[in-house]
């Protein structure tokens, strides 16, 4: 295994000072979670109602009918078996934290300042929602287990089985992101951007339609339903997503899901409110975004076994990021719950930079082999010993 350098500008700096750099970067993000505990705990609600339930067997883990599970319930009953407490809690914080951030920079053999800086905000937004009891802990779990995969060929099964059997229990919508991402995993090969976008509205036209028709509600009742019932001040209060075109007519809902999904990958209109972390979160969602989309289509293209992997585990997050068009209330949960889900860009980052790199010194010894061919002379110059012989 090589270890992870640093470069600043295309040009790598020193081993040590690189793994210092990374050392005190994953120090921050693992102290966040201690420092942070019972500012959060008062912010957030999610740890004062998953231990309402503590000790209440109310999850029904053995139900084969999704509606009758609680998330919360069950979520209180997943993190208390793990011996998890609000006292522990900030321990198994940063142990995600540190873990989801250190291990996809350590994926890179040599990470650009940029790319690292990114990863560290998500590291702190991470750190920071960790800091608590919340379901995002087992969210974070199913990621860790992905990201340890994605450089394996078994990512694929790790993801899906993983996202599903949390959708199963805890949160329902994962079902939804499992789905999504398999139906882009059978069709990667013909993905650009164009096409990833009429998939996308094509996505949200489906989903329209069975929201409809199955349900008898629209497309974005959860988001409506959430902040209708939101209380003024609570948190998120400030940031809610409201919809830009609110009609009963599939098609419409799903243009607007569109313009929902845009909104979250290029969330200029939090510039308004002017917060050191919107500006942050503003700073570094579009690149993310970008740097997704650009993996994703690189691995279509290409026939290379590393770069198609790539692909594959940056079609996770797009997926999560396309099911978040349609259930995410605000911003403010948006940036928690996308936080989790960001190192599996950094992964995939990873694999196709190794795939470059790798193309990049094919390339360097094909120049100096052929440059050390066009030196030698054609005809050698015969010796006097080849003139009497």
């Amino acid at each position: 295994m090589t270890l992870t350098i640093l470069s600043i500008r295309g040009k790598p700096i020193d081993p040590a000072i690189s793994l210092i750099i990374f050392f005190f970067s994953a120090l921050i993000v693992g102290v966040i979670p201690f420092l942070y505990h019972d500012t959060a705990a008062q912010n957030f609600p999610d740890e004062e109602t998953l231990l309402s339930f503590y000790g209440a067997d109310l999850c029904q883990l053995t139900s084969t009918t999704i509606e009758e599970r609680n998330s919360y319930a069950c979520s209180a009953f997943l993190l208390e078996s793990a011996g998890l407490s609000a006292k522990t809690a900030p321990i198994a914080g940063a142990l995600l934290s540190v873990t989801l951030t250190v291990i996809p920079i350590l994926q890179f053999s040599r990470i650009p300042l940029g790319v690292l800086l990114v990863s560290l905000a998500w590291g702190f937004i991470r750190a920071i929602f960790l800091s608590v009891l919340s379901k995002d802990m087992l969210s974070a779990c199913v990621v860790l287990l992905s990201v340890v995969a994605a450089q394996h060929s078994g990512f694929g099964l790790a993801w899906f089985l993983s996202s599903t059997i949390y959708g199963w229990v805890v949160r329902k919508y994962w079902l939804l992101v499992s789905a999504v991402w398999l139906g882009l995993r059978l069709i990667r090969k013909q993905l650009t951007v164009f096409r990833l976008l009429v998939i996308i509205v094509l996505v949200y036209i489906a989903l329209a339609l069975t929201f409809q028709i199955a349900l008898g509600v629209t497309l974005d009742f959860a988001r409506a339903t959430v902040n209708e019932n939101r209380d003024v001040g609570a948190e998120g209060s400030r940031t809610v997503i409201e919809a830009v075109i609110a009609s009963d007519n599939a098609l419409l809902q799903a243009l607007n899901a569109t313009i929902t999904f845009f909104r979250l990958a290029f969330p200029l209109e939090l510039l308004r409110f002017g917060s050191v972390s919107q500006l942050a979160f503003i700073s570094i969602m579009p690149f993310t975004f970008v740097w997704m989309v650009k993996v994703i289509v690189e691995g279509a293209k290409s026939s290379n076994k590393s770069l198609i992997q790539a692909g594959k585990v940056a079609l996770a997050p797009l997926s999560f990021l396309i099911i978040e068009g349609v259930f995410e209330p605000d911003f403010g949960s948006f940036a928690r719950h996308f936080a989790i889900v960001s190192p599996l860009v950094f992964s995939a980052m990873a694999l196709a930079q190794k795939t470059e790199l790798a193309e990049k010194r094919l390339l360097l010894r094909r120049r100096r082999a052929a440059a050390a061919v066009s030196s030698s002379p054609l005809f050698v110059r015969p010796t006097h010993q080849d003139r009497i012989s």
